[in-house]
């Protein structure tokens, strides 16, 4: 161990020396401890090394995405941030799957919420297999909507949305329980059944929420219909195809302020008009009306937004960085729903964004951000003829 010791420092002396970049903190112990250690077998080949090679270089440029697209020294460092919350969800979702024993896993934590997710909601995912047919069982609790987007296309091919079916679809009995069916072709049992391709991969749940403090989010079981798929060591195949999914979900998400309504970055303080159609069923709701805009404020400005909500069972608004991060959602004011609103006597709702508290009813916090995005979600309003947010920038002081 001792020579080890010796000719680590040799090597890194002259690492140094020639300005090489070389192993820090947890990495460096680790190298020490591997430095002459050998295999008489080598796995290098195999499929699910590859893949984490793959992964490990989506982080690399990630990394180097957020040191391109960062304008300021704190969202670069919350980038760095974020570049660490996005492996842990997509290893959490991905890595932890199981097609053939599959589970419902929450999406979010109480201090991460990436890809510009609803903070007044609840998202479930689960992973599914086309090889197989399942079953989902469950109670649709007394949120104000509930959703079920089932998306084919594995591995490193593109995701699309191949059927959708929400509350207000499913057959409840009077207690609010439902049976769901994912088959390939109609099975003789009860439920609700929806057709899935070979390829089907997945199950997003959505579940919105008005009131926190009142509503009861649903509950979801899912299995594999028919007989127990006998347990086995996992397969390199299969453990790729696991690191290739986050890999996929890393990218997907770790772009969407580059390829969702990019123009909103070059025209703040503004709002465009979009539905699931104009950019993909397979990460939108399908009954949504969106209205995404973004802002952009000197430390000294605000801005003032004035909305009036079309009559429906849910809407709410959010702000989220340049990273399509919703920061601290849990402690900080970004975000209203219908239900914790000040609402004008002619209906209509004014909101200011700010970096400080100016004693508005309706104020949205900047987080400190100058830049950030805003997304008004409107349910059920995808054919509503709903009026566009009227913007007004003006100084803090002038509120």
């Amino acid at each position: 161990m001792f020579k080890q010791l010796i000719l680590a420092l040799v090597i890194l002396a002259v690492g140094v020396a020639l300005g090489q970049q070389l192993p820090r903190g947890a990495a460096l112990f680790s190298w020490l401890t591997n430095l002459g250690s050998s295999s008489s077998a080598d796995y290098s080949q195999l499929k699910s090394h590859q893949a984490l090679l793959n992964l490990e270089q989506m982080i690399a440029q990630t990394r180097e995405l957020v040191l391109t697209d960062a304008r300021t020294e704190q969202e670069a460092v919350e980038g760095m941030r974020w570049v660490l919350r996005l492996v842990a969800q997509v290893s959490e979702l991905a890595g932890d799957s199981n097609p053939a024993l599959p589970h419902f896993q929450r999406m979010d934590t109480q201090k991460r919420k990436l890809g510009g997710d609803n903070p007044d909601a609840e998202y479930e995912h689960a992973w599914i297999d086309g090889r197989y047919d399942y079953i989902i069982t469950g109670n649709v609790g007394s949120v104000r909507y509930l959703g079920f987007t089932i998306n084919a296309g594995q591995g490193m091919a593109p995701r699309r949305n191949v059927a959708y079916i929400s509350d207000r679809m499913l057959s409840k009995d009077a207690e609010g329980n439902f049976t769901l069916i994912l088959a390939k072709q109609k099975p003789a049992i009860e439920g609700d059944w929806v057709e899935i391709p070979e390829d089907a991969s997945g199950i997003l749940v959505r579940q919105y929420i008005a009131d926190r403090s009142k509503e009861v989010l649903p509950t979801l079981n899912i299995k594999v219909l028919g007989e127990s798929i006998p347990l086995a060591a996992p397969r390199d195949e299969a453990i790729a195809a696991q690191i290739d999914g986050a890999a996929f979900a890393m990218l997907k998400l770790s772009t969407l302020h580059r390829t969702i309504l990019p123009e909103l970055m070059d025209e703040p303080n503004g709002f465009i008009r979009a539905t699931s159609d104009k950019f993909g069923d397979d990460i939108a709701g399908t009954d949504n009306l969106y209205m995404l805009g973004s802002y952009q404020l000197a430390d000294d400005e605000a801005l003032r937004i004035r909305v009036q909500p079309p009559q429906t069972r849910y809407w709410n608004i959010a702000v989220e960085s340049r990273w399509h991060e919703l920061v601290d959602y849990v402690h900080r004011p970004i975000s209203r729903t219908l239900e914790n609103v000040v609402y004008a006597p002619d209906g209509s709702v004014e909101f200011v964004i700010a970096h400080e508290d100016p004693g508005h009813p309706n104020w949205l916090y900047t987080s400190k951000h100058n830049f950030g995005f805003i997304t008004l979600r409107w349910l059920d309003g995808k054919n509503e003829d709903v009026p566009m947010p009227e913007l007004e920038k003006l100084l803090f002081r002038d509120l």
